[in-house]
């Protein structure tokens, strides 16, 4: 057991399975109200302001703003979906390795 699993299941023993689960879906649940037409658009705003700082400075960011565009839009997408449809979605068919 990797020493990020041993700490968060320390935080499900601390609080126990019941409101562990409730905290997770709690977590998603309010970064898919936020995921409203209104702040996908403002975050566009803010990307392509950092892009443009990034160039004038001369900088090379790890991901391009049309990259970063594309990550909201899909987490937009998946924003329209139920918190336990997209936690089953992951457990079935997402790979996940440490």
């Amino acid at each position: 057991m990797s020493d990020k699993t041993q700490e968060i299941s320390a935080i499900e023993n601390k609080y126990g399975h019941v409101l562990f689960r409730l905290a997770l879906a709690h977590m998603v649940d309010i970064g898919i109200r936020h995921l409203t037409d209104e702040n996908v658009e403002e975050c566009f705003k803010q990307i392509t302001a950092k892009d443009e700082e990034a160039k004038a400075s001369g900088s090379i960011p790890i991901m391009t703003a049309e990259f970063q565009f594309e990550v909201v839009r899909c987490a937009s997408e998946l924003a329209k979906f139920g918190v336990w449809e997209l936690f089953a979605y992951v457990k079935n068919y997402i790979a996940i390795s440490n």
